[in-house]
Parts: C-alpha cells; sequence; structure tokens
C-alpha cells in the first residue's frame, strides 16, 4: 500500500475571516482526502496487474467443479438426462456458476475490468485535486504560491483534464463527437489515428479526447508523489497557529 506524508505547519489557519478560514480548512482536508483515494486506487490497481493465475490450475479446478456438477444432475435425472439434453446442460452451467461464485472465483469479464475501476478512480482523484486547486485560487486571502502549484499540476498532467471529461462522456466519443458545443452542430471529431476508449497500455490509462487526439495519463507513484508535493506547498505557504502535525494519522 502507498503511504504519504502530509505535513501541517499548524493546526489553525491564520485568516481574518472565520467563514474564509473555515472553507479553506474544508479545502485542505478535501486535498489530503483524494490523495488517500489516489493511494488507494494506485495501490489496488498494481496488485490488480500483478495478479496472473496459473491457466493450467484455472482449467483443471474448472474441470472438477463441471465433472461434479453433470455427475450429480446426471444421477438426478436418471434415463430423462439424454432425452432433455439441453435443458440439463442450462441446470449444469447453473450450478457450475453457483459453485464458483461459492468458491469466490470470478468471471473472467469482472476480472479484467477491475485494473480499469481502479485506474479511472486515480485518474478522477487526480482530476478533483487540480480542480480544487483552482477553487482554492478564488479567494484573495490565497498566497500567491497557490496559483503556482496550480499551473504546474496543469504543467506536469496536461492531458487529466481531457481524459476524465471522455470518461464521463464515452457515450459522446463513442460516436465520434468532442465538445459539447459541436455536438449541438452534429460536427463530429477529426480522430487521429484510431478512436480509443478506455485503453489500458502497461500504467497508462488512455482515452481519445474531445479534439480527436489519443492521450495518456499514468496510473503511477511518480504521479502520486507529484499530487503529495504540490499538497505540502500548499500547507507550506498559508499561516498557521497551534502544533504542526502529519498526516496521514495512525
Amino acid at each position: 500500500m502507498y503511504l504519504y506524508q502530509l505535513t501541517y505547519p499548524g493546526t489553525w489557519l491564520q485568516l481574518e475571516s472565520d467563514e474564509v478560514r473555515f472553507e479553506i480548512e474544508g479545502a485542505l482536508r478535501a486535498l489530503e482526502g483524494i490523495l488517500t483515494e489516489a493511494a488507494i486506487a494506485l495501490s489496488m490497481f498494481e496488485e490488480s496487474q500483478s495478479q496472473r493465475p496459473d491457466p493450467r490450475n484455472e482449467w483443471e479446478r474448472d474441470a472438477e467443479i463441471r465433472r461434479q456438477a453433470e455427475d450429480a444432475i446426471r444421477k438426478e435425472a436418471g434415463d430423462d438426462y439424454y432425452q432433455n439434453f439441453d435443458e440439463y446442460r442450462l441446470l449444469s452451467e447453473k450450478r457450475v456458476r453457483d459453485k464458483k461464485a461459492e468458491l469466490g472465483m470470478l468471471p473472467r469479464s469482472y476480472l479484467h475490468k477491475i485494473p480499469f475501476i481502479h485506474a479511472h478512480t486515480f485518474v478522477y482523484a487526480v482530476d478533483s485535486f487540480g480542480k480544487y486547486l483552482e477553487v482554492l485560487q478564488e479567494y484573495d486571502e490565497i498566497p500567491g504560491e497557490i496559483e503556482k502549484c496550480s499551473h504546474e499540476f496543469d504543467r506536469l498532467l496536461p492531458s487529466v483534464r481531457k481524459i476524465r471529461n471522455s470518461a464521463l462522456h464515452i457515450e459522446d466519443r463513442s460516436r465520434g463527437y468532442g465538445p459539447p458545443r459541436d455536438k449541438k452542430k452534429g460536427k463530429k471529431m477529426e480522430v487521429e489515428g484510431f478512436l480509443g476508449l478506455s485503453n489500458l497500455e502497461g500504467n497508462s490509462l488512455c482515452y481519445t479526447i474531445d479534439d480527436g487526439s489519443y492521450q495518456r495519463v499514468e496510473i503511477s507513484p511518480e504521479v502520486l508523489g507529484i499530487l503529495v508535493s504540490l499538497a505540502n506547498r500548499v500547507l507550506a505557504s498559508f499561516e498557521w497557529s497551534g502544533p504542526a502535525h502529519i498526516e496521514p494519522s495512525y
């Protein structure tokens, strides 16, 4: 499991307005929550990618479960088994599936999708981090360092926002539509190469974005490290009171 450290220089922000202080403290706590989500998603993504079942063992296990189900049904049905073979074949398949579920064996389609789910969770967390940096810039009381952090985020992770938008609007991208304004006009994208949606290439989640180009974002410790570094810079830029502490807490 990936663990990160955030250093809070104090306990309470030093701001004149209690209302603004409350809102900004809430945004900073949200950044911490986003880091936690990203760290967990990254850990689970890598774990799901590393799990490679032995095909031979899987085949032998499947064959034994099927043999037991078919033998039991053949014994129960007697002579009727061959008279209504299709009916009993379907019943046998249902029992095989019930047994596999009981043993915690997942369908191949489930196993295939698991890393994709964790990859999307990671990308959504990264995108939310960038959005909170933008929200923080709306306050007059914010240090100039926040704007620098936001620009740094955009520079280092330029494709995150577009990929997240394509993931959320995959029903439009799959039909070749880009931005909403173009969709309203019935104008489709000029796709570069091929239309790729929710592809995993190694540790990168890939999408055709709204300008028709094919983009990638890494699901990696390096990207998580960017968020942690920026979050610590954000925290250090404020004036604080009270004892310093490190999060997440144990």
